[in-house]
């Protein structure tokens, strides 16, 4: 049985404990909170045969543990992550992966010095949708790439930590994180942030943003919106040379078109299957059974590009 861990108890390790009841030959083994009546509580309610702990620290010295799901807030992501490495232990890191490239570095830095996995939770790249709208770019389905569109948006201003500046709260950090992947994976790790327009709180917080990745010379460039308050369509496009891909809800992904240079369409899918929840842990699975400590989903390198375009992006806000 492949036993994973899971720290914290908020909205986001209840859908992971639910994800992992999909997957064959893996279980929840155990739960920590900082308090040990919430993890009890979580575990009564989410997975009733996982012992619930009440110290991180204690958690990551757990023997059994084969894997440790990192969903604290977005601060406490970098020593909740170091915490569990240090200790031996695999981490599937929840996005965003940490609050700015230094820290990623350090992670990876610990990871690789102790020969220990660690993979950041960014679902999409796992999913069989993602993985064939790149295999048609690769194959030039669609030409050269000239350009990319995305936005993704949801009415969750009311959600506390989305407005909590010591949490690393903000529309581009809970969701901007989606479309830069989207443009990374694309384009590659060699783009950077060309401008960001942001419409903030009265506490600083980024509420809207708009904002374009390119290459320093002459390439595709990438123009993304993300909102938090209120919903969008959620979808995306990749336009080239000889057609486009239409991509519908780029942070879930539901079904993929291929266009030709009329517009046609020339080949569908639908999402089907497994939830992105299970399919990253499955992806962390098969690579640590395997004796890696990268997902090939989701490499160290793509992580830390994205940590710093993070940077560049919350420093031109």
């Amino acid at each position: 049985m492949f036993n994973v861990g899971i720290i914290g108890t908020g909205s986001i390790a209840t859908k992971m404990a639910e994800a992992i009841k999909e997957l064959r030959g893996a279980c929840v083994y155990a739960v920590a909170s900082r308090d040990l009546d919430r993890a009890k509580a979580f575990v009564k309610k989410n997975c009733p045969k996982a012992k619930p702990v009440g110290s991180y620290e204690e958690f990551a010295y757990m023997d059994e543990l084969d894997l440790i799901y990192v969903a604290t807030p977005n601060t406490y992501h970098y020593e909740n992550a170091l915490t569990c490495i240090k200790a031996g232990k695999n981490v599937l890191i929840e996005k965003p992966f940490t609050m700015s490239r230094a820290e990623a570095d350090s992670i990876f830095t610990e990871a690789k010095n102790r020969g220990v996995f660690v993979c950041e939770a960014m679902w999409t790249a796992f999913m069989p949708l993602h993985k064939t709208m790149l295999k048609w770019v690769r194959e030039g389905k669609i030409g050269s790439v000239r350009y990319i569109s995305s936005n993704l948006g949801y009415n969750i201003e009311n959600v506390k930590r989305l407005t909590d500046p010591a949490l690393g709260g903000g529309a581009y950090l809970d969701l901007g994180v989606y479309t830069t992947h989207l443009a990374v994976s694309i384009l590659g790790e060699n783009i950077e942030p060309k401008s960001v327009y942001a419409r903030k709180l009265s506490n600083g917080i980024d509420r809207d943003v708009t904002y374009i990745l390119g290459p320093q010379g002459d390439g595709a460039i990438s123009s993304s919106y993300v909102t938090m308050s209120s919903l969008t369509d959620r979808d995306g496009a990749i336009v080239g040379e000889k057609g486009y891909i239409k991509l519908f809800n780029i942070n879930n992904y539901e079904r993929i078109e291929l266009h030709d240079d009329t517009g046609a369409l020339v080949e569908a899918y639908d999402q089907e299957g497994l939830s992105g929840y299970s399919l990253e842990v499955k992806g962390c699975k098969d690579a640590i059974e395997n004796g890696l400590i990268q997902c090939p989903e989701m490499p160290w390198n793509r992580t830390a590009a994205i940590c710093s375009i993070n940077d560049r992006i919350r420093s031109m806000m």
